[in-house]
């Protein structure tokens, strides 16, 4: 197999030179997505579809390469990752344009591939596929709801952080039953991940599950303010007029 494509000694080092060059670039990507939203409006939807369908086919080669590499495993190869969903909703969101969806990924997709991009799971370093498809996916499940509320200027309200929680506990309840069936470790519901982490200073199992209730909490909080802000802050201009 080629070394782009699979090569376990090419290994990813955290935090190392090309990791922080891959989120800076992400970061001015991002930026430029913001500062020039208004001339990017008129082409949302083929913005939308673009994205959505490089959302849906990271997910089909990667499945691809869990084959052709021999490591496809059924506790630990099907989408039932946090990210993993997230994509997935992520690119029915962006065709459908679905609100409720917005809403709920808004918090759960910014939070989930926010943590994965600063503390990935990889264990295959640049240039190989699996680096590549990791970084994409997950910057793609981050911008994927901020671009409808940057393009579509949707705005949300304070009781989406109540329904992106409870769709995240909806979600880990379904999750944790299959992970018992499977004896698999889907969303680290059933011990930690095997490389570094956040969930590392959170305690053992089951209590850090417990801390990470109360972080995703105060994190959608965190992640609602400057929506609220720019709200009022219209709010204020409409009634000035």
């Amino acid at each position: 197999m080629n070394n782009w494509f699979y090569d376990p000694n090419n290994q990813f080092e955290m935090w190392d030179k090309i990791h922080l060059v891959t989120l800076s670039m992400m970061f001015i990507l991002l930026v430029s997505i913001y500062i020039f939203r208004r001339n990017l409006r008129p082409h949302r939807r083929i913005i939308y579809v673009s994205v959505a369908l490089m959302l849906l086919l990271s997910r089909i080669s990667l499945d691809f390469w869990y084959v052709l590499t021999g490591s496809w495993d059924l506790r630990s190869s099907l989408p039932l990752e946090l990210c993993s969903i997230a994509s997935l909703l992520s690119a029915f969101m962006l065709l459908t344009r679905n609100k409720f969806l917005v809403e709920v990924l808004y918090f759960i997709a910014i939070s989930g591939s926010l943590q994965a991009l600063v503390t990935p799971e990889l264990h295959f370093g640049f240039p190989q596929y699996r680096f590549l498809q990791f970084f994409l996916d997950h910057f793609l499940l981050l911008l994927s709801p901020l671009l409808v509320i940057w393009l579509d200027k949707l705005k949300l309200k304070p009781f989406s952080i109540i329904k992106a929680w409870l769709f995240l506990n909806g979600l880990a309840i379904v999750v944790f039953i299959l992970n018992y069936s499977f004896k698999a470790n889907y969303m680290f519901l059933m011990h930690k991940p095997s490389t570094p982490s956040l969930l590392d200073y959170l305690g053992e199992h089951p209590f850090y599950l417990l801390s990470l209730e109360v972080i995703a909490l105060i994190l959608f909080i965190i992640l609602y303010l400057p929506i609220s802000n720019k709200i009022d802050k219209e709010a204020k201009r409409s009634m000035t007029k």
